[in-house]
């Protein structure tokens, strides 16, 4: 069972749960370097509920964000040639009141993360 599904509250269920990109075994340093590579994306999980978005990392250490809908003002992608040709890039969510970004590197599918956080962030506003 992931981080996030264990963390769901009463009444929230699962939406999305995205996968990082795999296009980073391309290349030759970190193919070599599987197992390590390997693990470090098993301990990186990003996913989206009916009414938050959950980004969780590490394995002993857990760090992990959670942006509840209604306080999300933007949400931004980046990805570069590379990207665009694979279908990976960076996600940059904004809160209301936030100083910094978050960023979540390297997601696979970025156009439909996107679109799971906007549908969700809309059926939110309108079951409110």
């Amino acid at each position: 069972m992931s981080y996030i599904e264990k963390t769901n509250i009463a009444g929230e269920e699962t939406i999305a749960l995205f996968n990082f990109t795999q296009v980073e075994y391309l290349n030759p340093v970190k193919l070599i370097m599987f197992p390590l590579t390997w693990f470090r994306r098993w301990c990186y999980e990003f996913g989206v509920t009916n009414k938050r978005v959950v980004f969780k990392h590490g394995f002993i250490s857990r760090k992990a964000v959670d942006l509840r809908l209604e306080s999300i003002e933007t949400v931004g992608i980046s990805n570069g040639i590379i990207g665009r040709i694979f279908g990976y890039g960076n996600l940059t969510i904004t809160g209301v009141g936030s100083t910094r970004p978050i960023t979540v590197p390297n997601l696979a599918n970025i156009i439909e993360v996107k679109k799971a956080i906007e549908s969700s962030k809309d059926q939110f506003v309108i079951n409110k």
